[in-house]
């Protein structure tokens, strides 16, 4: 998988973590990684980047992660077919069900493991070269 062209973007409150995951993302061949604290501080940076993919932290705030999803899949910014990873300390029937609700496209628990990562990003990244080509044009709307 050539993921030199994706773009992705990376949501955790934890610099460690974020560089953790941008680090297993340039394993994948990904070059565009931006990364932030919180999902307010995230949206712009889906505006203006139009990710490939996005990893979001499940374990602090949920709530704003899942909404944040939400969001996204209704269309309020970016491209409502955005693949989303999860990251998340629960893997809990309840909590995979909401993350499913709210548009989250593939889980990982918690303590992560790098080969997992790789191989769920990695999967997502194709899925969304298949829908639309990496790098892709913008839609009219932007």
């Amino acid at each position: 998988m050539d993921g030199s062209k994706a773009r992705v973007l990376v949501i955790h409150p934890s610099a460690h973590m974020r560089r953790l995951i941008i680090t297993l993302m340039a394993a994948l061949g990904v070059k565009s990684c931006e990364e932030a604290r919180s999902t307010v501080q995230a949206i712009p940076l889906v505006l203006k980047n139009l990710p490939n993919l996005i990893v979001i932290d499940l374990g602090g705030d949920s709530t704003e992660a899942l909404l944040f999803a939400h969001r996204l899949r209704r269309g309020e910014f970016g491209h409502a077919d955005t693949s989303v990873l999860g990251i998340s300390p629960s893997s809990h029937h309840a909590m995979l069900e909401l993350a499913w609700e709210a548009g989250i496209s593939d889980m990982v628990p918690t303590p992560i493991s790098a080969i997992e990562i790789i191989q769920r990003a990695g999967a997502l990244i194709e899925e969304s070269h298949r829908r639309k080509p990496l790098g892709g044009t913008r839609s009219a709307a932007e």
